[in-house]
């Protein structure tokens, strides 16, 4: 298979939903031995992980009422938490490069999309969704970094 004929697939994998590398797979056991090479290269993408999956929700039954797994499922919000946090001060520094007009709109945005959702029970998708069309008609006039930045 050509690198061309592979970024072509690779591509192609991109557009269809769920796991991609999934339909990498599929795409180039299909192109190397037909409908039976693309079934046996998603087989072998999901079955170790369907196995593992089963495997590790036994042992989690087996063990969910010990105090240690309590313990440990009990530390996933304040870690979750703090991946949030972190995730968010990363995406400010990068608004902050931008501007001051996108600080504000990010800003502004962010909290009225957590003002819809925690005071006003509006779903956490559609606030999220309305924050982004705000935000696209607020700077979607601008032009994308990447096309400032001349590849290769």
């Amino acid at each position: 298979m050509s690198a061309r004929e592979f970024g072509e697939l690779w591509a192609l994998s991109q557009l269809s939903p769920g796991i991609h590398l999934v339909a990498l797979a599929g795409l180039i056991g299909q192109r190397v031995a037909g409908w039976r090479g693309a079934v046996a290269s998603v087989a072998g993408m999901m079955i170790p992980a369907a196995a593992i999956t089963v495997g590790l929700t036994a042992a989690y039954g087996l063990v969910a009422a010990a105090p240690l797994a309590k313990a440990a499922l009990a530390g996933l919000a304040p870690v979750t938490g703090g991946m949030t946090i972190a995730t968010a001060a990363l995406l400010v520094r990068a608004t902050a490069r931008r501007g001051v007009r996108h600080a504000i709109v990010d800003l502004a945005v962010a909290a009225a999309s957590a003002a819809a959702a925690l005071l006003f029970g509006v779903p956490t998708i559609a606030a999220i969704a309305a924050g982004a069309l705000v935000g696209t008609l607020a700077l979607g006039r601008e032009r994308s970094p990447s096309r400032e930045t001349p590849m290769g």
